[in-house]
């Protein structure tokens, strides 16, 4: 079947949204050509793009795009060379709109890096620049991870959309890591220095303003974090432009960001002032080195700039760092946003984990939230990774967290899951004997959850009541473990109490 006959039901008005699954799933089965011919067929028929549903468009641009980056091979390299910019240009002025994706055919006008792609990708994201933030990270990031692209063929020229929120901060970054990697002797927005303090100015102003009120910046907490988000971004790629470029003029607005509550962009106004020589950025940085969340940053910019000796030793002793790394991973936008109320290590060893040869060092640390009338409180894990469970681990044996973030960690092929009404009839008897085991054992209203492989071992994952009590259950037939789910706020779930079983096991093993 040629190409035009395998697109023709995705495109247009006539394209049944239910049957365009599967032909999505025929062309994800393709290649890089395939998928450059793809390409040419949606260029040369831009009056159909125009009129076809964005959703199916959207998902056939996230097809071609794995297509042409999927394993990197020579082939694949090699096709994506052979792909003509204006082809993408055509595409790209033809999106019905609301499409999503679009961001996914400049991201490989970026990976060919030809000054012809690089200049057609400019001017588009002159004319049409996307609308989200990290979207826009991710056009621009090859430009970052190679330096076998002409300068010239995007600065200063794409700092014409500077003025565009989504974009601005990443264009800022790409400016920043052209001046740090010494590919260029000044910085390419040099010559906009009063518009970037001006900027600056305002990006201070606006988070100010959130700060005293939320809902400044939406109604809806997905609208508030993204646009959050995309301030803080050019807060921070806007303090470090400015440090860059190492004028004095920028000191008057890097004192008004610096006053603001965020944590990380005080820790880079700070950095950026004390880059230009200004004692009141030096002292704040000092002092946020205090602060568990700015603590990492505030100590690589001190030793950056030559007075680390001025930090607190304390601050630097393993205890102070695993602190700092559960308040940095709690502040992120995908995980609470804002810093713990308090962070305090629980634990900390040194044992063999899963995935690593060699013994790693592994804490607890307990975290808080303060939230007025109530709080919020659990304890994470870092050291392999860092990372907090969604269940309420406070009363568990310390032995019992490690081994719940042991089995989280651990991957393997022959580590899985199978839900109950996804059994087999081999596992229908497998869960029955594991089943009536529980019954011996005095448990009752014992309802199937999902089935654990563990290497060569299975064990069962139940709900059930023990004594009155409601409960989660985890049996092989040899070892059985449950926890009380009646009256908790955060209970462990079946994929939890799987995680602790098999945990357990493997930290037994290895630390035997």
């Amino acid at each position: 079947m040629s190409i035009q006959q395998s697109l023709a039901p995705l495109l247009g008005k006539q394209a049944d949204p239910v049957a365009a699954g599967y032909h999505l799933r025929e062309l994800a089965a393709g290649d890089a050509p395939a998928a450059v011919a793809i390409l040419a067929q949606l260029a040369d028929d831009p009056a159909t793009l125009q009129e076809s549903d964005p959703a199916i468009i959207g998902a056939l641009l996230r097809v071609v795009h794995d297509l042409l980056i999927k394993d990197r091979a020579e082939q694949t390299d090699s096709m994506l060379g052979s792909l003509e910019p204006d082809v993408i240009d055509q595409i790209d002025r033809s999106l019905p709109a609301e499409v999503s994706n679009r961001h996914l055919l400049l991201h490989l006008l970026s990976l060919q890096r030809t000054d012809k792609a690089l200049r057609v990708l400019v001017q588009i994201l002159n004319d049409r620049p996307p609308t989200d933030w990290m979207d826009a990270g991710l056009v621009l990031s090859p430009l970052m991870q190679h330096d076998d692209w002409s300068v010239d063929a995007v600065f200063p020229e794409v700092l014409k959309s500077l003025s565009e929120p989504a974009l601005a901060a990443s264009l800022l970054d790409l400016a920043n890591y052209l001046v740090r990697s010494g590919r260029v002797q000044s910085h390419p927005a040099a010559g906009m220095l009063d518009g970037l303090n001006e900027l600056l100015g305002e990006v201070s102003r606006r988070l100010a303003f959130f700060e005293e009120n939320p809902r400044a910046f939406g109604d809806d907490v997905p609208t508030v974090q993204k646009r959050l988000g995309e301030a803080v971004a050019l807060a921070v790629s806007l303090c470090d432009a400015v440090a860059l470029i190492g004028d004095e003029s920028s000191i008057a607005k890097l004192n008004q960001t610096v006053a603001l509550r965020h944590r990380r962009v005080q820790c880079e106004a700070a950095g950026a002032l004390a880059k230009l020589g200004d004692e009141e950025g030096r002292k704040r940085l000092v002092e946020l080195s205090e602060d568990p969340a700015a603590r990492l940053r505030a100590i690589a910019y001190a030793d950056e700039l030559g007075f680390g000796d001025e930090i607190d030793p304390q601050q630097r002793t393993d205890q102070a760092t695993a602190e700092a790394e559960m308040a940095l991973w709690l502040s992120q936008p995908h995980q609470m946003g804002v810093p713990p109320t308090s962070v305090e290590v629980v634990e900390s060893r040194r044992m063999l984990w899963p995935s690593f040869d060699s013994p790693v060092d592994v804490t607890l640390v307990r975290f808080e939230y303060n939230l007025g009338d109530r709080c919020y409180s659990n304890i994470g894990m870092t050291g392999p990774a860092t990372y907090t469970m969604s269940c309420d681990l406070a009363d568990m044996p310390v032995e019992d967290i490690f081994a719940i973030y042991a089995g989280w960690h651990a991957d393997h092929p022959d580590i899985f899951t199978v839900a109950a009404d996804s059994f087999n009839e081999a596992q229908i008897r497998v869960m029955e004997g594991f089943q009536q085991h529980l019954q011996h054992l005095g448990y009752e209203d014992i309802r199937p959850a999902m089935l654990g492989l563990f290497l060569d071992e299975r064990a069962g994952m139940f709900t059930a009541s023990r004594e009155g009590t409601e409960c989660v259950v985890a049996t092989d037939g040899l070892e059985t473990i449950d926890h009380a789910i009646a009256g908790r706020n955060r209970p462990l779930g079946p994929a939890d109490l799987f995680n602790l079983y098999k945990g357990r096991k493997m930290l037994r093993t290895f630390n035997s």
